[in-house]
């Protein structure tokens, strides 16, 4: 047996990384088996782990992932991404003051097993920039007492690793859509609604006095798979997101709209007009559409489209793509957005001919909310990148 100390996040680089190791032991041909479990996860963390898990499958007979709910840390998104792993994925809750809290990374092979056990969450921060002490134990499986610290574990958390215990419910669209529902998993847009409001509450009231005790540090930095949504570096809406000159654009013109409202930009002024965060695609200046379905069959129809999991809004279909914004020549970087689609043809809207397909603003609104954007077009642009997108304002 060998045990080495796995740190990460108190300097600027990070070699001994959690997500490092979680890499590198996916890639080992020797293992037959992974079982990760995890007090909390988020959507950036399972997906930057998605490509590396898919490619585990050739060599992985098992391949599970069990994630806990409590205290709102892992997200609706985060267990949709989980779930379309297509591996055996499971949430534990238990009702009560307690939570479900460990972090323990199992990978097993005939001849040697690997165990990380510590304090790293399949978040990415996480695995990669967090502040986080963990043991990685090397066993030699022809070792008994190698072998019995695996053994340990399995019988302590018996009834996870079986499947037996009455808490572990195996992942689905149905248990997900429950915990949305009964307000025990938040969406990503209500986690960062609440962690901004008590950041910016916290900035406002102590900033000056924590500023003069505790300096800032260098942070580590995470791998461009585990970063999730790309957008501006600015965490709050006063401070002002640094373009870049544009210096070639894409090829193929999809839509040019009409002049851009207040509602269009998510700036109504009316007491009629409510902000809705999104923005229809309408017809606008592209001849020869039929707007309700111009853009879910054609422009969009490439993406991975889901039906909402919400009782609601279950007729509705969304989809996720790549956004870059450019505006008035100056790039302003890349959102991953939300499209959202009513498939529905026997509402009034569809009679009308209303459009029925928009896409959501979500980070990409401190850049969109101007007013001296009122009265400018937007086109889009498909790029050369299966799923990615430009749109330009002008």
């Amino acid at each position: 047996m060998n045990i080495t100390f796995l740190g990460q996040g108190y300097e600027p680089i990070s070699n001994n990384s959690v997500g490092k190791y979680l890499i590198k032991f996916l890639a080992d041909t020797d293992f037959h088996s992974f079982v990760g479990i995890s007090a909390f996860a988020s959507q950036a963390g399972v997906n930057g782990l998605s490509k590396h898990i898919a490619a585990a499958k050739k060599h992985l007979n098992i391949i599970t992932i069990v994630t806990g709910v409590d205290q709102k840390g892992t997200s609706q998104e985060a267990l949709e991404a989980l779930l379309n792993l297509k591996i055996d994925a499971f949430v534990f809750y238990q009702p009560s003051y307690t939570i479900f809290h460990p972090k323990i990374y199992l990978f097993e092979g005939a001849d040697k097993s690997e165990l990380i056990i510590g304090s790293s969450n399949l978040t990415s921060q996480g695995l990669f920039t967090n502040v986080e002490a963990s043991l990685l134990i090397s066993i030699d499986n022809s070792v008994e007492a190698d072998r019995k610290v695996v053994e340990q574990l399995k019988d302590y958390f018996k009834g996870i690793f079986d499947f037996t215990d009455p808490n572990l419910k195996k992942l689905s669209k149905k248990i997900i859509a429950d915990l949305v529902k009964a307000k025990v998993v938040p969406t990503e847009a209500e986690r960062k609604a609440a962690q901004d409001k008590a950041e910016k509450a916290e900035r406002t009231e102590t900033e000056n006095i924590i500023s003069k005790i505790f300096p800032k540090r260098a942070l580590a930095k995470i791998p461009t798979e585990f970063r999730g949504i790309p957008k501006p570096k600015a965490t709050d809406e006063s401070e002002t997101v640094e373009p870049i000159v544009v210096k070639s654009k894409p090829s193929k013109l999809l839509w040019t709209s009409g002049p851009l409202s207040q509602r269009d930009l998510n700036i109504p002024k009316g007491s009629n007009t409510n902000p809705t965060g999104s923005m229809l695609f309408k017809k606008g200046k592209t001849e020869g559409i039929d707007q309700r379905h111009y853009f879910r069959d054609e422009v969009f129809s490439a993406l991975t489209w889901t039906k909402d999991i919400n009782e609601d809004t279950a007729h509705l279909e969304r989809a996720t793509a790549l956004f870059k914004i450019i505006i008035d020549g100056k790039d302003y970087g890349g959102f991953d957005l939300i499209i959202t689609h009513n498939p529905l043809t026997d509402t009034r809207s569809y009679e009308q001919k209303n459009s029925m397909t928009s896409i959501s603003w979500g980070a990409a609104k401190k850049i969109i909310a101007k007013e001296e954007l009122i009265g400018k077009s937007a086109n889009l642009y498909k790029n050369n990148k299966k799923g990615e997108f430009t749109l330009e304002i002008k």
